[in-house]
């Protein structure tokens, strides 16, 4: 314990002791209440403890692991001896010695001496005909060529004579049109344009500019300026008067009359009652029961 916490429990007042009228009802109160439900919660805690936990556990031991000892001893041994013994080891011995022995024996002794002969054959028919394939490999290159000759003119030709006057055509017809078409009718636009802005808009927007200028200066200026007197020379008097008004009638009478009241009564009335019962009734009470609870060990 620090000196700090010493320092403030000396500071605490004692609690004064209740006197023997009020001791023993709080006393027989909280006998009668706390220990019938202390009774009740032990009474639940030796349930649990006693026969509720052990339940699972006795189950477990004699019923469930028995029976599950009883399952694998009568069944699940069994049929895996009988799996290992009369199914699997069985069907390998068919596959290893009717399935795999004669496909091995098969392809040894049949199959790859067949493909080996066939083998030979193309390779000796390969030699005897070299002369053959080597004629007939130059044929077939000489055909690819003359084909790659034909496409190769026909694209040639094909430029020269159809897409290039095409295109020199559109060339011709493009510089011609912009030339003596769309530039003429740019120009044409431009010029309208520029002497509708010079002869039409920029007249009609200097007059609107006038007139606007002069509907501000005459007009809304003048109005303006009316507004803004009459809310500094009349609406504002008027708001401070009515504040001034509502701050030395309304507000000082809820002041003196509600708050005033109320604040006294609290501090002269309410507080000191309250500390009282606190110090004289509510604490030594608890102080009571706790040591009543103390003496009898339920705390």
């Amino acid at each position: 314990m620090t000196s700090l916490e010493k320092q403030k429990r000396e500071r605490e007042p004692e609690p004064l002791p209740l006197p023997d009228w009020l001791a023993w009802p709080v006393r027989v109160v909280a006998v009668a209440v706390v220990v019938p439900f202390k009774l009740l919660w032990e009474l639940l805690v030796a349930i649990r403890k006693y026969v509720l936990e052990p339940i699972p556990r006795l189950i477990y031991r004699y019923i469930l692991r028995p029976i599950g000892i009883a399952i694998d001893y009568v069944i699940l041994r069994p049929l895996a001896w009988m799996w290992r013994t009369l199914i699997w080891t069985p069907l390998v011995w068919v596959l290893r010695n009717l399935v795999v022995a004669p496909l091995a024996w098969l392809i040894e002794h049949v199959i790859a001496p067949v493909l080996q002969a066939l083998w030979d054959a193309i390779v000796w028919l390969a030699k005897r005909t070299r002369l053959f394939w080597i004629y007939l490999g130059k044929g077939i290159f000489s055909v690819f060529w003359a084909l790659a000759q034909a496409v190769r003119w026909t694209a040639v030709a094909l430029y020269r004579y159809v897409l290039r006057p095409i295109g020199i055509a559109l060339v011709w017809l493009l510089e011609n049109g912009y030339r003596y078409g769309v530039r003429p009718l740019g120009l044409a636009v431009a010029w309208l344009a520029v002497a509708f802005w010079r002869y039409l808009l920029r007249p009609i927007g200097i007059a609107v500019a006038f007139v606007v200028g002069v509907f501000v200066y005459y007009g809304l200026r003048p109005a303006g300026l009316l507004i803004a007197w009459f809310w500094r020379r009349v609406l504002v008097p008027i708001g401070r008067a009515v504040a001034w008004a509502w701050n030395h009638s309304v507000v000082l009478l809820w002041k003196y009359l509600v708050v005033a009241p109320v604040r006294w009564t609290w501090q002269s009335v309410v507080a000191p009652t309250g500390r009282w019962l606190r110090d004289s009734v509510f604490r030594p009470v608890g102080h009571t029961v706790g040591r009543v609870l103390a003496t009898l060990g339920l705390r």
